[in-house]
């Protein structure tokens, strides 16, 4: 009996212990866990006026993690129309808020609306009739225009017509994210033509609405009438970006994923590019990102460099980086415009394109003329040049048979030296025709008394090798007269040198300040057709200029573009933007976008397919690629 009392005990202790475990733990068979979770929120509508409210918001309380703070707008366009992305800077927004969008849409009736617009444009085309006021007169045409326009795409079905609001809410853990996070929100649309307007006096219907369980009778005044495609643009996830899924990356799109480009995707009709935008945007920067990435892709690079901008980059992937600067006297290297190499076509044939050379000699001597006198050039001086390198060629034996360019006296092929300028020269100064203009050209060969401007007069003095990245700077060479004619030279020398060696190879050809090509017509029509025969010889030529108007100052510009499917356009002047957005087939939004982007972002269009990108740089390659006085790793250039 004792016994069956103490294990009765026992067994109440226990049922107690038990008991007052579960009142803690448990209850309605929901542990604390569950409890807190599935517990209905608290949720109060703010206004302003009670203690420390100075906004409309929503304060949603939960037993996790403490009240959030929400609120809510719509959207209203102030523009007359919509562009694709143009709710991007809302996703691109920083801080530690939570964003969404919320776009509801509902069908309307073509014939209602068709209805709606023939009543207003009756009323405008009356009030036009007695309206004096030029001001008025002018908005009244222009939403006229408009109107006729939009009933015209519905009436053949090409557009159709809905109801549309815009939602904005943010929610954030604290009212200083939130209004930080807004405001910046707020100020990227505002520049871009878009306002939200708060939802103010309804912050508790309008976030009802965008989760889906509120009465759109209580929001019916922010629908506005769109047609499909401005709903299209609307919609924040249509942007694929590029279609590329491998070669090289060169930075990140919009959404945050990887941007990849492959100069030689099976869509690519060429692997030409250019590169456009205005001082300091980050042209060189995104240059050298390929350059160097597409090295360890195992394609060769080279590129023609103002400076001394791609020295590091060249000489970090074990190249070959030749300076050309007079002031190194003995040392100096020099770039003689005659060199000849023999090519092979694509059916194998090797031959020496002598008519090329000539057309790229006769490019030289024309801007060395041009620069010192632009009247000396006439119709017969040109005609005498042209004369006068052919006469050249066949002094040293140099046809298009490749066994030309050797001396066979041995018995053993002997590589010859080629003409220089001097020779040129003395054959000038016999021809009636070059008379006068001979004291200007002299001035460019070792015999003129000026060795600055004689550094392309004479052998060259090195080579390249089978160098997989190359470079030739200009930094040293006068500004004025020789760097724009070191350009051209230094393209052409790799022409030769580079993009007709190795037809199997893939090569990169990036040309800098590439708008000097457009200061005369000779040049400018060299580069283009190089521009149409590198595809041939498996090379992508990349224009980098910040002169955009310049460059399409002569049809060869625009012929340039045309025969690059790859454009990466970073932030534009002002003067420009219209050029650009006319050219490249921009939207209002895109245009506006390049011109308030940040350094290193841009838009990089690839055949028909574009997305918006930051370029992006390890901390390693950023040392190497930085151009900035001000950046601490700009002195140093080292990589550890």
């Amino acid at each position: 009996m004792l016994k069956r009392l103490l294990n009765r005990r026992k067994e109440k202790e226990e049922f107690q212990s038990e008991k007052e475990y579960l009142s803690e733990q448990y209850s309605g068979g929901f542990s604390l866990g569950e409890r807190q979770m599935i517990a209905p929120p608290s949720i109060i509508e703010r206004i302003p006026g009670e203690k420390n409210v100075t906004d409309y918001y929503l304060e949603i309380g939960n037993n996790l993690d403490g009240a959030t703070y929400q609120r809510t707008w719509f959207m209203k366009l102030t523009g007359r129309t919509s562009w694709v992305g143009m709710l991007n800077p809302i996703l691109l927004a920083e801080g530690d808020a939570n964003v969404d969008l919320t776009i509801s849409i509902e069908p309307l009736p073509a014939n209602v609306y068709i209805n709606k617009l023939s009543q207003r444009i009756a009323v405008l085309q009356a009030e036009l009739l007695t309206e004096t006021n030029a001001g008025k007169r002018g908005a009244m045409i222009q939403e006229l225009e408009d109107k006729q326009g939009q009933m015209d795409r519905l009436r053949v079905n090409q557009e159709k017509i809905f109801k549309t609001s815009i939602a904005l809410s943010i929610g954030a853990s604290s009212l200083k994210q939130l209004k930080n996070t807004s405001k910046t929100i707020m100020k990227r649309m505002a520049s871009l033509g878009t306002l939200f307007r708060a939802a103010d006096t309804r912050q508790l219907e309008a976030w009802l609405h965008t989760i889906g369980i509120g009465s759109p009778v209580d929001v019916a005044d922010t629908y506005q009438e769109m047609e499909s495609s401005n709903i299209a643009d609307m919609f924040i996830y249509h942007l694929g970006g590029l279609s590329h899924r491998s070669g090289i990356l060169i930075g990140f799109d919009s959404y945050k994923r990887p941007v990849f480009f492959d100069p030689w995707h099976p869509r690519m009709k060429a692997a030409h590019g250019v590169i456009f935008g205005q001082t300091g945007a980050g042209k060189s920067y995104g240059a050298k990102i390929i350059i160097r990435r597409a090295g360890s892709n195992g394609i060769r690079v080279a590129v023609v460099d103002p400076g001394l901008e791609y020295k590091l980059v060249i000489e970090k992937m074990n190249g070959v980086y030749v300076s050309l600067s007079p002031s190194l006297g003995n040392q100096a290297h020099r770039i003689n415009i005659y060199d000849v190499e023999p090519e092979e076509d694509e059916r194998g044939n090797v031959f020496v394109n002598l008519d090329e050379a000539k057309k790229a000699i006769h490019a030289v001597i024309f801007k060395m003329i041009r620069t010192m006198d632009e009247e000396a050039l006439t119709g017969s001086v040109k005609a005498a040049i042209m004369e006068t390198t052919k006469e050249l060629y066949n002094d040293f034996g140099i046809s298009t048979d490749p066994n030309s360019l050797y001396d066979w006296d041995t018995g053993r092929p002997v590589k010859k030296k080629m003409p220089t300028l001097s020779d040129h020269f003395r054959l000038m100064e016999k021809h009636e025709d070059l008379r006068d203009v001979c004291k200007l050209i002299k001035v460019f060969t070792v015999g003129g008394g000026e060795p600055s401007k004689a550094i392309f007069d004479g052998q060259s003095t090195f080579s390249f090798g089978n160098a997989k990245a190359i470079g030739i700077s200009l930094d040293g060479l006068d500004e004025d007269i020789m760097k724009p004619i070191g350009t051209l030279v230094a393209t052409k020398f790799l022409t030769e040198k580079f993009a007709k060696k190795n037809l199997g190879e893939k090569k990169l050809f990036f040309v800098d300040e590439a708008q000097h090509f457009m200061e005369g017509e000779e040049e400018a029509k060299w580069l283009e057709t190089f521009y149409r025969r590198a595809r041939k010889l498996n090379v992508g030529m990349w224009a980098i200029t910040q002169g955009f108007e310049v460059f399409l100052r002569r049809p060869e510009g625009l012929g340039i573009l045309k025969n690059s499917p790859t454009k990466l356009l970073l932030k534009q002047e002002k003067f420009d933007i219209d050029a650009v957005a006319k050219k490249f087939d921009l939207s209002e939004g895109e245009a506006q976008f390049l011109l308030s982007a940040d350094q290193g972002v841009g838009i990089i269009k690839v055949n028909e397919e574009s997305t918006i990108v930051e370029l992006v740089s390890t901390p390693n390659e950023h040392i190497l690629y930085t151009t900035d006085p001000n950046d601490e790793y700009f002195e140093t250039g080292q990589v550890s």
